[in-house]
């Protein structure tokens, strides 16, 4: 089994080099019907987005219903969020990503911790997040009001 893993990874990896896009009819059954809305743009798409997409695909497969549901889930509640909060979040992951891996390591660590808090806990945090996030807003705005003044 572990030498068809490998084999079949080796070829991927042949073929990526080689710049060839996978067609439609090459997938698996189980990834034509997880992908089964690209079936028409498939072949059109470009290699790397193919990649993304098949790697996607598979990682659906391997998933267990639980965290099937759960993906459903967030992503109901994205597809609920409006426009500007969805660009926002968007943005504040692109940071994130740009952020060296240490700095993602320690933000990574503070979110379990702030998850392992009692609801009561967070919400005392996040008050005295937000009253500090205002007085610092109101010492820049009244800094910049004194800048226009001399």
């Amino acid at each position: 089994m572990k030498i068809k893993i490998l084999f079949l990874m080796v070829v991927n990896l042949l073929i990526s080099a080689q710049g060839l896009a996978t067609q439609w009819k090459n997938l698996a059954s189980a990834e034509k019907k997880v992908l089964s809305s690209l079936e028409s743009q498939w072949d059109e798409l470009p290699q790397g987005q193919q990649n993304k997409l098949q790697l996607g695909a598979q990682r659906w497969i391997n998933m267990g219903d639980e965290q099937r549901n759960s993906l459903l889930n967030k992503f109901d509640q994205w597809q609920s969020l409006p426009q500007q909060k969805q660009e926002k979040l968007q943005q504040q992951f692109k940071q994130f990503k740009n952020m060296p891996t240490s700095q993602q390591k320690k933000l990574r660590a503070t979110h379990k911790n702030f998850q392992k808090m009692s609801s009561k806990k967070q919400r005392q945090l996040i008050e005295k997040y937000n009253k500090a996030r205002q007085k610092l807003n109101k010492k820049r705005t009244n800094k910049a009001v004194n800048k226009r003044r001399h």
